[in-house]
């Protein structure tokens, strides 16, 4: 069943509506514009719609979708980092956001996302979500608004998220679950904004005789080819929206082909057909290819780095064989050689070699020829081999001096600290010369550091051992001041 994007948004503005589309921007965005931008005129700076979706990346691819399927819609912010997006929105403000669950989660907390005026709430992508995560952002929005779900297929998640959120929601599906001939298919997982301009880097890689290349923005792939050198009148390399020539050597789809345009591009019986699809556009892909098989495609790059790899590792091999013969590994491998053959043998040492190469930390040297039990040394015998003496350095010339005459080398140099203490105990003193004595000298005797009597620590501490000042007047306690003997004077003597 198919519906159209006026009749899908006019249903009632309590009703949620589960659309049903393949992964691609340009159908998510015909399905989206008419709900989101329904009334038209001067929408305010506060948010009036908020579109979930499962990555960063996809809010800008989204957001970029609906500028192009309707250009006169109002300002959209795609929320890439939140604190950024908080800012932006504060001084800007923008009508419609587009943000990750786990950023509008932050951006609640943090009382930058007003929901209170939300009248359109979308989850795009609705399979790639969790549950539990969009609790947060379901209690914000008020119950009046209208629910949008976009999803690809009806998966057991979805199925969660419609019983949980979307009660009794109509289910609208487009042509994506209509059936295909089968037909292998390659796929080349791209960003789906950039397929356009990877078609002329993938034509140099199969230089093919004749190419299609199917997409819906035909404008992006002509200009791509135009800077590669593509005349627009060329034959080789035309561009469609799925007819193709019968037995055309290439058919390229840039983006994910709805299943009309898929079933008219293989029904020509291409010779090859690559799919510039984004990541989580495979399981469509799948779907849209049947039965038939669906494999990764490999560039010339990436085929040439690994047979590089797999010549420097039979190069490594050739000089561990031509070093010595390895008996002892031949010895413990040779039971297995009852039950494997010797090439699954090596094979199996090979992947052992890779995943200790990928573990180790540092980078692993070449394989050195390892010698055999028998020939190795003990541990007790001396080195005979002798060891290689390294290159001796050229000696560097001597600079010349001239312009620099700040000192004589000649010079003796000054030591950086002379000790010019004179110590009391050294017997090479310096003589002391004493009154009297002429022009005789004479040493003093020499005396120890704990006879000089000191300025604090040996003073008597006794009052009456206290010495003398002055005179012969004792001094002490006032005890032991001497009192007179003889008759005391009368006071009328005065």
């Amino acid at each position: 069943m198919s519906a159209s994007p006026i009749a899908a948004g006019s249903t009632g503005r309590t009703t949620s509506v589960a659309h049903f589309v393949a992964p691609h921007w340009g159908r998510i965005a015909d399905r989206l514009a008419p709900l989101i931008d329904r009334d038209g005129g001067d929408p305010g700076t506060s948010p009036a719609a908020l579109i979930c979706v499962p990555d960063s990346g996809a809010a800008v691819e989204l957001a970029d979708a609906l500028r192009t399927a309707r250009p006169g819609i109002a300002r959209m912010l795609p929320v890439t980092d939140a604190l950024r997006a908080a800012r932006v929105l504060k001084t800007y403000g923008a009508p419609i956001v587009i943000v990750t669950p786990s950023d509008a989660e932050r951006m609640l907390s943090a009382s930058a996302l007003p929901l209170d005026g939300v009248q359109v709430i979308a989850l795009v992508g609705a399979e790639e979500y969790d549950a539990d995560q969009l609790a947060t952002v379901m209690t914000s929005v008020p119950k009046e608004a209208r629910r949008v779900l976009v999803a690809s297929e009806a998966t057991p998640v979805v199925e969660i998220l419609l019983e949980r959120y979307f009660h009794k929601a109509h289910r609208l599906a487009d042509d994506a679950s209509s059936e295909t001939t089968p037909a292998p298919v390659q796929y080349l997982c791209v960003q789906s904004s950039g397929a356009a301009t990877l078609v002329p880097s993938l034509l140099d890689d199969l230089d093919p005789p004749s190419a299609v290349v199917v997409t819906s923005d035909a404008a992006s792939v002509q200009s791509a080819l135009a800077a590669h050198g593509y005349p627009a009148e060329a034959t080789i390399v035309q561009v469609s929206d799925g007819a193709a020539p019968q037995n055309v050597a290439l058919v390229v789809f840039a983006g994910l082909p709805t299943p009309a345009a898929f079933e008219a591009a293989m029904s020509s019986h291409p010779g090859r057909a690559v799919a510039l699809i984004a990541p989580r556009q495979l399981g469509a892909l799948r779907r849209l290819a049947g039965g038939a098989s669906v494999t990764p495609f490999t560039t010339r790059r990436a085929t040439s780095a690994a047979r590089a790899q797999e010549e420097r590792l039979r190069a490594e091999l050739r000089a561990v064989l031509a070093g010595s013969y390895p008996a002892r590994e031949i010895v413990s491998l040779e039971p297995l050689l009852t039950e494997y053959d010797g090439a699954e043998l090596a094979g199996a040492a090979l992947r052992l070699l890779e995943a200790a190469r990928a573990a180790s930390p540092a980078p692993t040297p070449a394989f050195t020829a390892a010698p055999a039990i028998s020939d190795r040394a003990p541990r007790s015998a001396p080195r005979t081999a002798p060891r290689a003496e390294r290159p001796e350095r050229p000696e560097r010339p001597a600079r010349p001096r001239d312009d620099f005459p700040l000192r004589d080398p000649r010079e003796a140099a000054k030591p950086r600290f002379v000790d010019r203490t004179v110590r009391r105990d050294r017997e090479d003193r310096p003589p002391r010369r004493t009154a009297g004595a002429g022009d005789r000298d004479e040493r003093t005797p020499r005396r120890s550091v704990g006879d000089k009597p000191r300025a604090y620590g040996d003073k008597p501490r006794a009052y009456g051992d206290k010495p003398r000042a002055y005179g012969d007047k004792r001094t002490g306690g006032f005890r032991d001041k001497p009192r007179g003997t003889g008759p005391r004077r009368p006071r009328d003597d005065r």
